[in-house]
């Protein structure tokens, strides 16, 4: 039997589990400092009374295995490491995506909302979601294979068309402008205010006219790059995920026409078969932790 502590670490938070006697625990979420990383693993699995002996860890950066180096923070996570100063058996890692992918087979059916039925004829799929940064993984002849799409820097200057926004050094990567601190930034260039990505998206779905313009343009760049990544891995699954696009679910059944308005038109058959989905659950990390865990010897 395994017993772990499960971690899903982010740019913002940090999130935790614990798996013990096949039980998983209440997760909870708390900030803490790139320096406080490591002691604040050593305090929950002192706080224990039972043997843990794996640490599962996804986090929001490329994965080697061995060690990740986070895109968002100043953190390089060492599997090796870990094992060695917190007296464990093992460490695994994931991408933070690559995690959401796994959770897919330990989620409840409720867990996921129907945006855009179709009829896929493949198992292709693309998880893709907005946050801090912007999480990208695909599923491909059932492999699960990690991106770090988000920090691309080529589609950037036709994505600020849009807005009716000048290119910009502020916009240089994808994630500069699909995320949460890309929301930001987009709404403060062009109305010269800054409002967090929270309030901007509360008001437009308040129908606020500024809001409204800068979230409605942001789902239609954010289907762009959908549509983009559907034609090139011949995707006939969509799951959207994180804290943005759940706010944003009373805009997706329109936005989703961007799907088809964008496309390349030779494709619309590919896109009439598309599917897309909605992932409800708050922390599908620490369940993607969970099933790497359940699949290792």
């Amino acid at each position: 039997m395994k017993n772990a502590l499960l971690i899903d670490l982010g740019g913002t938070n940090i999130r935790h589990a614990f798996f013990l006697e096949n039980t998983l625990s209440n997760i909870s979420k708390k900030k803490i400092s790139d320096e406080d990383f490591i002691p604040y693993l050593s305090k929950l699995l002192k706080e224990k009374k039972e043997d843990i002996d794996y640490l599962v860890v996804a986090a929001a950066g490329p994965n080697n295995k061995k060690s990740i180096k986070l895109t968002n923070r100043k953190l390089i996570i060492e599997a090796a490491e870990l094992e060695t100063r917190l007296n464990l058996k093992k460490c695994l890692l994931l991408n933070d995506w690559e995690a959401v992918a796994h959770a897919l087979n330990q989620l409840h059916p409720k867990s996921f909302l129907t945006i855009k039925e179709g009829s896929p004829s493949n198992k292709n799929t693309l998880l893709i979601g907005p946050g801090t940064g912007l999480g990208v993984t695909l599923i491909v002849d059932d492999q699960v294979i990690p991106t770090e799409y988000g920090n691309v820097l080529s589609p950037t200057a036709r994505m600020l068309d849009n807005f009716k926004l000048n290119d910009s050094k502020k916009f240089s990567s994808l994630e500069s402008i699909l995320s949460g601190p890309g929301i930001e930034m987009l709404y403060e260039e062009k109305f010269q205010k800054k409002l967090s990505s929270e309030e901007i998206i509360k008001l437009a779905l308040h129908g606020n006219e500024n809001e409204f313009y800068i979230i409605d343009n942001f789902l239609k760049t954010f289907f762009m790059t959908v549509d983009d990544l559907v034609l090139a891995f011949s995707i006939e699954k969509i799951i959207l995920g994180g804290s943005i696009m759940n706010s944003l679910e009373p805009m997706l059944a329109s936005a989703q026409n961007y799907l088809i308005s964008e496309a390349n038109p030779k494709y619309s058959q590919l896109i009439d078969k598309l599917q897309a989905i909605l992932l409800l659950e708050d922390e599908p990390g620490i369940f993607g932790c969970l099933d790497l865990l359940k699949n290792t010897d």
